[in-house]
């Protein structure tokens, strides 16, 4: 048993510095299910448990889930003993470090009850508690089913079995996940282009004001390309940008790369410049001068809405684009 406690404090030690370089995957939900592996405590007398396991899990916080499970395992009997039947319910705590498609890794904390059956015995409803690691990962790129990972540390309460009043098991679990509450509908501002008439009654360009704001570019997360949906509005502001720019020779375009709060800060800010190059080489595609273009990105430091709901993160997942002038 000290092994197995050796083994699982160097996972929870290894588990914690890594991070994939992925955005959000921030579910409303999620079901999962699949293997349970239960290494046995000696005093068990028998063989390793082997069952499955169901359950689900919601965000309460961006790094906090509440999740329900329930699992069946049975150990088979040593020595010419009767197999242990557990069925088991419990709730856990899980305390993602970041929520990443590629990784996101988590610490669990437990508690639940487990009704033990022996045939000839009897049996009887027991409390236990459990801790470890965990991650899940979701590699495919268009589909939202993941896998899911876990081991813990599981200490039960006993009536029925072996010598000790308590059992020390060490459970792994592999399985599949799938998220609910990924896909969000976007919500686009629009903007109405200058007409021809306000044109005309614009003041000589010296004198006047350039600054403009135009309708936001939204993104799906982890995506810099422009989505079919806001090119009407791109195509309009590349036209008030080009007629602006005949009008005075200084004017400049800023265009701003914005991220949700999911993922490292490194990997934000790449993404955000990424967001932000893409619009830039959008307008020059349709006539704007690329040296009258420049490109910041802020990552995921200047929301425009709350990260702690899909419709907000849907909104910091932008790019803003405006014009100056020098």
């Amino acid at each position: 048993m000290k092994m197995r406690g050796y083994l699982l404090g160097t996972a929870i030690l290894t588990a914690v510095p890594f991070a994939a370089s992925a955005e959000d995957m921030y579910p409303r939900f999620t079901v999962y299910g699949g293997y349970s592996h239960a290494f046995a405590d000696g005093d068990r007398n028998a063989d390793d448990g082997i069952g499955f396991f169901v359950g689900a899990g919601v965000p309460l916080t961006r790094y906090l889930n509440v999740d329900f499970s329930a699992y069946h395992e049975t150990f088979g009997g040593k020595d010419g003993g009767e197999d242990q039947r557990e069925n088991s319910f419990k709730a856990d705590f899980l305390f993602y470090y970041s929520r990443n498609r590629a990784f996101s890794p988590y610490v669990g904390i437990g508690a639940g009850y487990t009704k033990t059956a022996i045939d000839g015995i009897g049996d009887d409803t027991n409390p236990f508690f459990d801790a470890g690691v965990g991650f899940q990962t979701y590699p495919f790129r268009n589909s939202a089913l993941g896998f899911v990972y876990d081991i813990r540390y599981r200490w039960l309460d006993n009536t029925l079995i072996g010598t000790s009043s308590k059992l020390e098991d060490v459970v792994v679990r592999a399985g599949l996940v799938v998220p609910f509450g990924v896909a969000t509908a976007y919500r686009v501002v629009e903007t109405a282009p200058t007409s021809k008439a306000e044109a005309e009654k614009r003041p000589e360009p010296v004198k006047m004001s350039v600054e403009r704001r135009f309708a936001d570019v939204l993104f799906d997360f982890d995506r810099s390309d422009i989505k079919p949906s806001f090119a009407n509005n791109l195509d309009a502001a590349a036209k008030t940008i080009n007629e602006l720019g005949e009008q005075n020779a200084k004017v400049r375009v800023k265009v701003d790369g914005h991220t949700d709060w999911v993922g490292t800060d490194g990997y934000n800010m790449a993404l955000g410049e990424r967001r932000a190059n893409a619009v830039k080489q959008y307008l020059i595609r349709k006539g704007v001068a690329a040296d009258r273009i420049d490109t910041t990105s802020y990552g995921e430091s200047k929301p425009v809405a709350t990260n702690e709901t899909a419709e907000g993160r849907a909104l910091n997942r932008r790019a803003e684009v405006r014009t100056t002038a020098e």
